[in-house]
């Protein structure tokens, strides 16, 4: 059992909750009767909301202890005899694995709110080989040889409803499989395609596209996020195709690519806010209006993926997110470029297998950035003081081939973040990256 203390996992969890609804990764459950573990009708449910996580991509987090209606006021929270139960690994497990084949994958963390109420989150992982099957039959809430999944755009644990989900799930399996196998050529020295060539005439079309969807609407949202220090990246699948994804599919296949290795996920598709529909690109202008983070996607026919979000030290007040170094305009912190860079590739390697194109470019920029320091931004990382930068845009792109990209995305990332750093006089190992991003999101 872990106690989770760290600030930032607390803001983390509380910033799901104060949307006030659940997601397609992100479920709540009320604290149930004083029975917990004993009460087969609410284990059941609890079973059923672990299943639908871990057939989802990324799994996701199961919250007992808030009731749904209740969500922003973050109550009403677990006795400590229930805190007890769901915070024991072993039996929990036990109890997972009598109503769950395979047995999930999960984590039982610790939280206490700002409410001052405990909860317990079960931190699910997305299955190994094989999809998760109801064990057994628990009343009218369990059926035995059930497969239960989050179907997009309905935030519910359900059966497998239509031939849609189940071929998602089945996608998921087969991934995971392609990519073991490229991982073991990767570590057996098979080689790869390689960079690829240049091509001029791709990376002009590509621009050409990317300006007029950045400048078909422009919001105040996307104007806050462009005064402010933010990223803004393009995922390209090479060579330019204009039509590789029909429009009307442009959001399901975005959906189903969507990276969630935090709670935040990439790109956040608001499904309770309107899509902007503007020919052959979609995106949202996503506001901070609840929670702090800032954000415009835009995602085109050609298959280029495009983001823009604001830096966490301009959305988020904490003394570990201000520079150190007097007459500097702000900060930049380490961990957020480098758990963003990994986010990032590994939403390319879902692109290059999603549209079975051969490359991927990856353009990524700093924007805004002008006279600010780079900092640790945490306890556990440091950064020598004094790393300022003077250019307001760092600019940064690589080619990379997919079979590199499906074998270790996270490497990559780790690539792509050390391009941007590097512009800031840092030098650190890539182990010294890899380790920060692992300590996060785990092996």
């Amino acid at each position: 059992m872990r106690l989770v203390s760290s600030v930032g996992s607390v803001e983390q969890l509380e910033e799901l909750l104060a949307l006030g609804h659940e997601s397609r990764s992100f479920e709540v459950k009320g604290p149930g009767s004083p029975g917990g573990l004993k009460d087969k009708a609410y284990l059941g449910q609890i079973a059923k909301a672990v299943m639908a996580m871990g057939n989802l991509r990324d799994g996701g987090l199961v919250c007992l202890g808030i009731d749904e209606p209740r969500m922003r006021e973050m109550r009403p929270g677990l006795s400590a005899e229930q805190v007890a139960q769901w915070s024991d690994y072993d039996q929990v497990h036990t109890a997972m694995a009598s109503l769950v084949d395979p047995p999930p994958g999960f984590q039982p963390l610790l939280f206490r709110l700002s409410s001052g109420c405990d909860v317990v989150v079960l931190e699910v992982d997305e299955f190994d080989d094989v999809p998760h099957l109801c064990r057994a039959d628990v009343g009218d809430v369990l059926q035995a040889g059930a497969m239960y999944v989050r179907p997009r755009g309905m935030p519910r644990s359900v059966r497998v409803p239509d031939a849609r989900e189940m071929r998602d799930v089945l996608d998921i399996a087969t991934d995971k499989a392609v990519r073991e196998f490229l991982r073991r050529a990767y570590a057996a020295g098979l080689p790869s395609p390689g960079a690829g060539p240049a091509i001029n005439a791709d990376s002009e079309r590509f621009d050409a596209e990317r300006a007029e969807a950045w400048a078909a609407v422009v919001s105040s949202v996307l104007e806050q996020v462009n005064s402010s220090g933010h990223t803004d990246v393009a995922i390209r699948p090479v060579p330019f195709d204009a039509e590789r994804v029909a429009p009307r599919r442009l959001v399901a296949f975005l959906e189903q690519q969507t990276v969630r290795l935090r709670g935040w996920p990439l790109p956040y598709i608001d499904s309770r806010q309107p899509i902007q529909r503007l020919g052959t690109f979609v995106g949202q202008d996503i506001a901070p209006t609840v929670v702090p983070h800032l954000e415009s996607w835009r995602m085109c026919a050609s298959g280029q993926f495009l983001h823009r979000r604001a830096l966490a030290t301009d959305m988020r007040d904490s003394p570990l997110l201000e520079a150190t170094a007097e007459g500097t305009t702000g900060a930049v912190a380490l961990w957020d470029i480098v758990l963003y860079m990994v986010e990032l590739a590994e939403l390319a390697a879902r692109f290059a297998a999603g549209l079975h194109c051969d490359h991927i470019d990856i353009d990524i920029a700093l924007a805004g950035v002008a006279g600010r320091e780079l900092i640790a931004g945490d306890h556990q990382d440091h950064v020598r003081p004094g790393l300022i930068v003077h250019a307001d845009r760092l600019n940064a792109t690589r080619r990379v081939d997919s079979q590199t990209l499906l074998a270790n995305p996270r490497r990559v990332g780790v690539t792509l973040a050390q391009d941007l750093l590097a512009q800031f006089g840092l030098d650190l190992p890539d182990t010294a990256l890899l380790d920060l991003q692992q300590r996060v999101f785990g092996s």
